[in-house]
Order: C-alpha cells, then structure tokens, then sequence
C-alpha cells in the first residue's frame, strides 16, 4: 500500500488517541518506512496504553476507523477509510497495554513525535517508538517467526541507529537474541557490533529451536516491547 495512504490513517490516530490523551507509538515495518528505509508495508502495528474495552470505545466509529470483531483480549484490529464505502481501507492494529494477566507497562517506552504528509489528509503529526524500541520489537519478532524482512529491518535500523541501540544493549533479552542468530546465522556479526554476549545468548537459547516456537500467545508483542 502506498505510504501516504499509511500516513493519513497514523495521522486519524493520533488525532483519536491525542484528543484522548492515551499514550500510544507505532512500531513495525511501517514505522520503519518512516524512518525512511525503503521497504513497503500493507498496515500499522501500535500500542497504547489502554484495555481492549477502551480502545474499542474511544476508536470505534471515530474519524474513519471500523473496529473488526474478533475474540483475542489483548489486541483490537479497525480498519481505516475516509471513503463512504470504505476503499481501499488502512488495517490498523492496536495491541494494548492492559489485558488480563498483563506484567508489563509502557512507562520506560521512548515516543517522537514525528511529521508525515497524507495523501487525503495533508500534513500532519503521529506518534513512533524510539528506533532502539522498535529493534526491540524486531528482534522479538525474528526470533519468533520465519519472516526474513525481520532480520533485513534489523540489519537496516542497526546500521542507521547502531549507537543507540549499543547504549542500551543490555535491554535485549539474549534469549531471543540466541533465538535469532540460530534462525539467520548472518545477524551474529550485527550483535557483536552492538556489543551483545553473544555466548550468554547462546546459552539462554540453549534448549530452544526456532522451528519448534509455540503458538502466538495474548501479550507476545508486548513482552518483546516491554519485557
């Protein structure tokens, strides 16, 4: 999907969840491309500190978006259009802070705010997680699934925010780290740069086969951003 038309529903949601005061930050490919790496994305991953029932209430009918029924208690997916007849909608995925059993908050998660430009709605602003909180996310990802882009992204945020991102090295869970250098063998070289132990990572992924991941389970994503 073009990424203007991404743009314009990341700018309804900021004027849904700023009017609201809810804390939120986009993450995943989408993101990325805003960061301006050249790579395209279909939809838009956020979270926001809210529960399902709230995010439901403050989104559903609102500036375009259309919530879409479905069971899981963690996450709430709506569909974005300024067209009556809903063309060529924008999937936009809310995963929430607050779901039962949650463990985790989002008060050590770094926002910017960042200017894009809509195809329909103009200028305008969107809140984005941190680029070190969004490899956060990625890795959490490659480690958790067979999807190369994963490990592209990784390679493309670590040689554009690769500073950063050693700063705060130690915030990657080396099981996951261990995870993704067995998946794609290509990445140790990219956690020696950033100064990871890599054998505590092998260790901590010791027993652990990427081919054999359990299922997706509620709070997966938000472990990864906020574990």
């Amino acid at each position: 999907m073009h990424q203007t038309r991404l743009n314009d529903a990341a700018i309804a949601l900021d004027r849904v969840l700023g009017r609201a005061g809810v804390k939120f930050g986009i993450f995943g490919g989408y993101s990325i491309s805003v960061l301006g790496c050249q790579r395209e994305s279909k939809d838009i991953d956020c979270v926001a500190s809210v529960n399902k029932q709230q995010i439901i209430s403050l989104m559903n009918g609102k500036e375009g978006f259309v919530a879409v029924p479905q069971g899981c208690q963690d996450y709430v997916a709506f569909l974005w259009s300024d067209q009556p007849n809903r063309q060529n909608a924008v999937l936009v995925e809310i995963f929430c802070e607050q779901f039962p059993g949650y463990r985790h908050t989002m008060q050590d998660l770094h926002m910017n705010e960042v200017a894009i430009t809509g195809q329909a709605l103009g200028n305008g602003r969107s809140s984005f997680l941190d680029p070190v909180d969004i490899f956060k996310e990625k890795l959490c990802a490659t480690a958790t699934r067979d999807k190369f882009q994963d490990s592209a992204d990784l390679q493309w945020l670590e040689t554009r925010y690769g500073a950063q991102i050693q700063e705060r090295r130690r915030e990657l869970k080396l099981d996951y780290v261990g995870l993704a250098m067995k998946r794609y063998p290509e990445l140790i070289n990219l956690f020696a740069r950033i100064g990871v132990d890599l054998n505590g990572a092998r260790y901590a992924a010791r027993n652990l086969d990427p081919n054999k991941i359990p299922a997706p389970a509620p709070g997966d994503v938000q472990q990864g951003l906020l574990g």
